[in-house]
């Protein structure tokens, strides 16, 4: 979102519990409701989207409905101390 002079303003949309499937269609649906619905953020208004990488965000956010989306760059760096580095556990080769 931006103000008059065109400044980003950070909004956090929500802390509301996601009760049921975490699906990328059950997020997708309840970010377009907090979106059209409760803050009537029109699609002109929004600049993108930061999420996790987990793989329901990323297929949730991933259609332009939001915006571009832009990985939280705190979920990076942790995915790359816990997974990269090994430091507490053995490497995971799946990941």
């Amino acid at each position: 979102m931006f103000d008059e002079e065109f400044t980003v303003v950070p909004l956090v949309l929500s802390l509301r519990q996601l009760t049921e499937r975490h699906l990328a269609v059950n997020i997708q649906s309840f970010l377009m409701f907090e979106l059209d619905e409760k803050f009537q953020i029109r699609p002109e208004q929004r600049a993108g989207i930061t999420t996790d990488c987990a793989s329901e965000m990323v297929a949730a956010t991933s259609h332009g409905l939001f915006g571009p989306r832009h990985a939280c760059i705190a979920h990076v760096w942790n995915n790359v101390v816990i997974n990269g580095l090994s430091l507490w556990s053995p490497p995971n080769v799946e990941k």
